[in-house]
């Protein structure tokens, strides 16, 4: 009733004007022909524009009401909507926060798990290697001076001492070109892109789709890049795979979309040395490299803006 009585009150009052203006019409309307001829065309015009008001006042009456209590309702509605999705991610945040309380409980139990191995075991000190931004230096010269003869041997070691000696490639430095492989078994032939600019993404395909939609990096390529690069003979674009199979490499390259774009994995999986030369610290890394073999950029995941100016760019 409340939303009837704000939606009518206007037009109440509009109509009560309107049918005080129409009886003073009338009652001049009885004396027009004592009028002179200036006042008749005045009444008359006066009876016309009181005629758009009336036909006005109908179209108010028809129209507006019935759509200002639709909104009213709409409004109701929306409120409560926003109430219940209040709730949920209230609800959703603390959820999350139980959840990162396991997963901080697991992650320390991982890491006791690998401390405890890691002198011993070939798996562990690959797992350390792994996540090795999460050491100190320091740490890990002591692991690799505690480590039996035996894994001193092992890939796993070499790599941890080649991240504490190696300085990363930055922007200004040549390309390495580093040993790799097509998904038909084949090592890459970096002659095939010498002189061209080359895009090459290391790795992290499901982050460009925030975890949802594993196709989202190859979508945007088609959709936005592709047409664009199509016709430029001095550009490349090397998608690549940190895998350590060919099993896992086909897998990955067709869950990502990729496989037409001509993949390629150095097939060393966590223990490339990849990861090292380019300071991969987070996925995607992309490299930008000049027709000349020079690094113009390395970037901690995928801008497209980075992508459509490296395009745009002069060689």
């Amino acid at each position: 009733m409340k939303v009837l009585r704000s939606a009518f009150s206007s037009a109440g009052r509009m109509l009560l004007a309107f049918m005080a203006v129409f009886v003073l019409l009338t009652l001049s309307a009885s004396g027009l022909g004592a009028q002179s001829k200036t006042d008749q065309e005045y009444e008359q015009k006066k009876k016309a524009l009181y005629q758009q008001f009336s036909d006005n006042q109908k179209w108010h009456n028809a129209n507006i009401p019935p759509v200002r209590i639709r909104a009213m309702k709409l409004k109701k509605q929306i409120d409560s909507l926003n109430h219940l999705r209040d709730s949920l991610m209230s609800y959703s945040d603390s959820l999350i926060a139980v959840s990162q309380n396991r997963s901080g409980q697991i992650d320390n139990d991982l890491n006791l798990l690998r401390e405890e191995y890691c002198l011993k075991s070939e798996a562990a000190l690959g797992d350390v290697y792994r996540v090795k931004r999460g050491y100190t230096e320091d740490s890990l010269k002591k692991i690799l001076a505690n480590i039996s003869p035996k894994l001193r041997k092992s890939k796993a070691a070499q790599r941890l001492k080649e991240y504490l000696t190696v300085e990363p490639l930055k922007a200004g430095d040549k390309i390495w070109e580093f040993t790799c492989y097509t998904l038909d078994g084949k090592k890459f032939n970096w002659k095939s892109v010498r002189g061209k600019r080359l895009f090459i993404i290391l790795d992290g395909y499901d982050c460009m789709g925030g975890h949802m939609n594993p196709l989202a990096f190859k979508n945007f390529y088609k959709n936005e890049i592709e047409q664009k690069v199509k016709g430029l003979s001095d550009f490349a674009f090397i998608p690549y795979f940190s895998e350590d199979n060919y099993e896992k490499f086909k897998k990955a390259a067709d869950f990502y979309g990729m496989t037409e774009y001509n993949p390629v994995s150095d097939m060393e999986g966590q223990l490339s040395k990849t990861d090292i030369i380019y300071n991969v610290t987070a996925t995607p890394m992309c490299l930008y490299v000049n027709a000349d073999g020079t690094i113009k950029a390395i970037t901690e995941g995928f801008d497209p803006k980075d992508l459509e100016e490296f395009i745009n760019t002069a060689p």
